[in-house]
């Protein structure tokens, strides 16, 4: 691992550790701060509920008193019988108060005989004789289940009793009031449970508990007016709850259960632990910051010794470190050129040898894995290695031709193994974009236990002379598939005659042949088929060719044909010549004779004997396209 990395890693966890130690300490010191808040919390907000709840028991025993009190609804409850005056005031009583729900005065029957719903039926109205006068109570299955009234208060006067019922749904409800200003925590809530055990959260109630052993013994044992120690149950929803409870009225009284989430104990804490997390992520971040930047300016000098080793080694002799300071690095620096100085003067030597000869002169040295050309090497090949290293030399990045790229990467490995390579040859792209042949031959140097150390190499352009070989060959080359030259080949005899010609001083002709419509024998027929075609083609131009000039294949169903002395043999007998015979046509092995059609163009040279060979075979072939444009099956001149 580098110094530099080292460095600051070290730093890193220097700055870092005792702010994570500090981080944790807080948060645990902060998480048992919110768990005492949030108890104190729960207790506080029970002890709140006593007020209202009180106000509650007051007004509705204040509205069945004040309801008592009335001459007209005393008379009617008192002696069963119904009057007007009992029978408006109460309807008026109840519309009047939006917390209302009914006011009724009803027999032991069950009948309606005054306000709310008067001259109806209240449903199981034996169930009430259980509830206490003058004590609230929520509706359950043996009260009044077809009205919307879930809170209610009565009085008996033997007869008949008062029915007072408070709706508990509404948004402006006694309990909505009380549950809704009592939400702490976003989870936290107020249940209240009359003396019976139902309970409501102000937007309905249950006649079914839901209060567990536990929960029913801590509410059933407390004291007017006093909170309950804290304790834990289980909700409806499966959650753990932490709770405290508050009773007021005496027996006949509510209860109000104020309960949480247990989970919720950190809110307090969780904004002050959040807040330390994100100090300790900043600090945390600068501290990386400035470990980077110390550790850089630290390890400065000793990466500017390495770049200055890379300069001289890739060539620049003259490179020095430079400001150099009176301290250790400064030493260091001067120890480092005095000894570059000496290293300098044997490496020249060495240089200007191989630098006198056009071959390029490379070592590959296994211990540091490093890769080096002599300077002449830019002047061949244009790639620039960002380093040393093996992997990013032009030993291992060479643009080898794909001919020749499997052999060199197996002679590659075989060479770093310590063979040699023996007088091997290569195509490499070259500055200019052109694939060379190169020669690279190699010595293997070992040490004393005979393992291969570094490789000293040479890299000779044999490019001309292999090319020129090449070229021999491929002149006496010919299409494979028509037995006509191929394209190099008749360009360089076409190439041949225009200095013939000129020596001669006669017309040559050049004729560009194209079949019409080719497409139509490989489509409709097949390949094989095509095949016949261009066969048939190219014998046909053979056989009219022989004596006065020759042929090739320039290319898929493209010809050439050269005709000398065009001022003897007429180009324009000559095309009309061939267009006939291939109209005559030839029987295919399809079993069907195909008739053939093709294009010709001509170009001519008379005294203009400069002209390059790529110019005039373009001529004849835009003589060619004229004949495409105007119908095919023809020739034509171009000048």
């Amino acid at each position: 691992m580098k110094f530099k990395t080292l460095l600051m890693i070290a730093a890193v966890l220097f700055a870092i550790v005792p702010m994570i130690a500090f981080a944790v300490v807080s948060n645990s010191a902060l998480g048992s701060s919110g768990v005492k808040e949030f108890k104190e919390i729960v207790t506080s907000v029970a002890e709140n509920q006593a007020s209202p709840l009180n106000a509650i028991i007051d007004s509705a025993k204040s509205d069945i008193a004040f309801l008592a009190s009335i001459d007209s609804v005393k008379g009617a409850a008192v002696s069963g019988m119904s009057n007007n005056d009992a029978d408006a005031l109460l309807k008026n009583f109840a519309d009047g108060n939006s917390l209302i729900a009914g006011a009724r005065i009803v027999n032991n029957s069950g009948k309606i005989i005054a306000g709310t719903d008067s001259g109806k039926a209240l449903e199981n109205a034996s169930g009430y004789s259980a509830f206490a006068d003058e004590t609230l109570y929520f509706d359950d299955a043996s009260g009044k289940t077809n009205t919307n009234s879930t809170m209610i208060i009565k009085k008996n006067f033997g007869q008949c009793f008062i029915l007072v019922s408070y709706d508990i749904f509404g948004d402006n409800s006694f309990l909505s009031r009380i549950c809704n200003n009592a939400k702490f925590y976003d989870e936290g809530n107020v249940i209240i449970v009359d003396s019976k055990g139902f309970w409501s959260t102000g937007s309905g109630y249950n006649n079914s508990s839901v209060l567990n052993s536990d929960v029913a013994a801590k509410i059933s044992s407390l004291a007017d007016g006093s909170v309950s120690g804290l304790f834990n149950y289980k909700g409806t929803d499966g959650k753990d709850n932490l709770a405290a409870a508050i009773k007021v009225g005496g027996e006949g009284g509510l209860t109000a259960v104020v309960s949480c989430p247990s989970n919720r104990d950190v809110h307090f804490s969780r904004g002050a632990s959040t807040t330390i997390i994100i100090v300790t992520i900043v600090l945390g971040i600068v501290s990386v910051i400035l470990a980077i930047v110390i550790s850089g300016v630290l390890t400065a000098p000793l990466k500017n010794i390495q770049k200055t080793l890379e300069t001289i080694r890739n060539g620049d002799h003259e490179a020095r470190i430079k400001n150099m300071n009176n301290n250790e690095y400064g030493q260091l620096s001067r120890a480092f050129n005095n000894l570059v100085d000496d290293i300098v003067v044997s490496e020249d030597r060495y240089r200007n040898i191989s630098e006198m000869s056009d071959n390029i002169i490379f070592e590959w040295n296994f211990k540091t894995n490093e890769v080096v050309f002599s300077n002449n090497f830019n002047k061949k090949f244009s790639y620039r290695a960002p380093s040393n290293h093996f992997g990013d030399s032009f030993l291992l990045k060479a643009k080898v031709h794909p001919d020749d790229l499997d052999r060199y990467r197996k002679d590659l490995d075989l060479l770093e193994k310590g063979n040699n390579f023996e007088r091997n040859e290569y195509r490499i792209k070259n500055i200019f974009g052109d694939f060379i042949w190169v020669l690279m031959r190699t010595a293997t140097l070992k040490d004393n236990d005979g393992k291969p150390v570094k490789v000293v190499g040479v890299m000779v352009d044999i490019d001309r002379g292999k090319k020129s070989e090449q070229q021999l060959t491929e002149r006496a080359s010919y299409d494979a598939l028509t037995e006509l030259y191929n394209r190099e080949t008749i360009e360089n005899q076409i190439d041949n005659e225009i200095s013939l010609s000129e020596m001669r001083k006669s017309e040559m002709a050049v004729l560009f042949i194209d079949v019409d419509d080719f497409k139509h024998y490989n489509d409709n027929y097949s390949h094989a088929t095509g095949d016949q075609v261009l066969k048939f083609l190219a014998k046909t131009i053979k056989t009219e060719v022989d004596g006065v000039g020759f042929a090739g294949r320039y290319g898929g169903d493209e010809f050439i044909v050269l005709l000398r002395d065009a001022e003897t043999n007429d180009p324009a007998l000559f095309a009309q010549r061939i267009i006939a015979k291939l109209n005559e046509g030839f029987d295919a092995d399809i079993g069907e004779r195909l008739t053939v059609s093709v294009s010709i163009g001509i170009a001519l040279i008379k005294d203009n004997y400069n002209t390059r060979v790529e110019y005039l075979i373009g001529k004849a072939d835009d003589a060619m396209y004229s004949v495409k444009k105007s119908g095919k099956s023809n020739y034509a001149f171009i000048n």
